[in-house]
């Protein structure tokens, strides 16, 4: 089997549905096409375990990753201390232009919180794009497969109604 006939039977992943496949599935038809080395790596990826790697892919999409959390970070920070109208910061070699502009203009764009974190997340997912690299039949996008894939999971395990029944557990009890 080839890279490229794995990468076509995936199923498709959109940031708005349910994956069509489990990430033990995944991983399970991955086995067989990568080394040791990558298959780690993309467990480690579609897991988001903290395990130190020393992989190039895992530690390109970590740092990327920070940047991303970093850039949510000073964000929230500037609009909690009031300085949100014109928000710049400085490009840095972790942190490129896009990145910031595209976490300003959620912030700006989103104004309730779950339309915030919908546009964060949708960041999350051209990241991965990016780092897939620009060939279509690569690791790289097997990769930033993996990414989608823990996207989309994580997105799919949040449930408003499953919300409601936390939050109205985790309140205390008003009598009356």
């Amino acid at each position: 089997m080839s890279l490229g006939y794995l990468l076509a039977s995936l199923p498709l992943l959109a940031p708005d549905r349910v994956p069509q496949i489990t990430i033990e599935a995944f991983l399970s038809a991955c086995e067989s096409m990568l080394s040791s080395k990558d298959a780690a790596a993309v467990a480690l990826l579609a897991y988001g375990a903290d395990d130190v790697s020393v992989h190039p892919y895992v530690n390109q999409w970590r740092d990327l990753e920070a940047a991303i959390k970093g850039a949510i970070g000073q964000r929230r920070l500037a609009k909690r201390s009031g300085a949100n109208g014109g928000f710049t910061a400085p490009e840095t070699a972790a942190c490129p232009v896009w990145l910031l502009r595209a976490v300003s203009t959620a912030f700006e764009s989103a104004s309730d919180p779950l339309a915030r974190e919908e546009a964060l997340m949708r960041i999350y997912w051209s990241a991965a794009d990016e780092l897939g690299g620009f060939d279509p039949v690569s690791k790289g996008q097997i990769f930033a497969y993996a990414v989608r894939l823990r996207l989309a999971m994580a997105k799919a395990a949040r449930d408003a109604e499953v919300g409601a029944k936390r939050l109205e557990a985790a309140l205390p009890a008003q009598t009356l």
